[in-house]
């Protein structure tokens, strides 16, 4: 049996009740199911917060909307479970794997982002590989990548950090050893330094990963 295995909640599961939704957990679906309803928005043809590139794409940006607003649905049901006895009778890495993944994704969007959008606005413009729009005169498009970096960096990255924290967090919390919080927090750790490092250093040679 693992450290994250090893958990038992005061909160009816001695005697076979479900434990009943945390706080925590509310709070992170609460913030999925919001953030889920900006991608309806663009999903629907919304086009406040989409950058001039993927305008002159509608097709593909409805599709990939659709797409992300499914994850984020299924993410939000997964959520809810693990505040099911169900998911206290597996083994704990078969409920914290998606969410660690999720976690790590956000929390890494996030960092790379912050640290690439502000070198962005800075000067140092090869920091974000910014798609470039069709039939957009040079003016207009440096004005479009300004004004989407400065975007991300007041709303779109601060949307990942709370949701990869909130995820963070409520992972953290169904591990209810010391031993198996501090190995979530750690595997936590590692991966969003490794994704970042390797992400910045692409960067910074003129090469550029998704996370941009």
């Amino acid at each position: 049996m693992t450290a994250l295995d090893e958990r038992r909640s005061a909160r009816g599961v001695a005697d076979g009740r479900p434990a009943g939704l945390s706080p925590l957990t509310a709070l992170a679906v609460a913030f999925t199911l919001l953030y889920a309803g900006i991608h309806v928005y663009w999903a629907l043809g919304g086009t406040w917060g989409v950058p001039l590139a993927a305008r002159q794409d509608p097709d593909t940006l409805r599709a990939a909307n659709w797409v992300v607003t499914v994850i984020m649905l299924i993410g939000a049901a997964w959520l809810l479970a693990m505040d099911h006895r169900v998911a206290r009778r597996v083994p704990a890495w078969t409920v914290l794997v998606p969410v660690w993944g999720g976690a790590v994704i956000c929390l890494s969007h996030a960092v790379f982002g912050f640290v690439t959008k502000a070198l962005y606005l800075t000067g140092a413009h090869g920091a974000v590989d910014f798609p470039e729009a069709t039939g957009v005169d040079a003016a207009t498009l440096a004005r479009d990548h300004h004004t989407a970096a400065v975007r991300d960096l007041w709303l779109f990255e601060p949307c990942f950090l709370v949701q990869g924290a909130l995820l963070a967090l409520a992972g953290r919390a169904f591990a209810r050893t010391p031993a198996g919080r501090r190995a979530w927090t750690l595997s936590l750790l590692a991966g969003v330094v490794v994704i970042d490092v390797f992400g910045l250093l692409l960067a910074l040679t003129g090469r550029h990963v998704a996370l941009g």
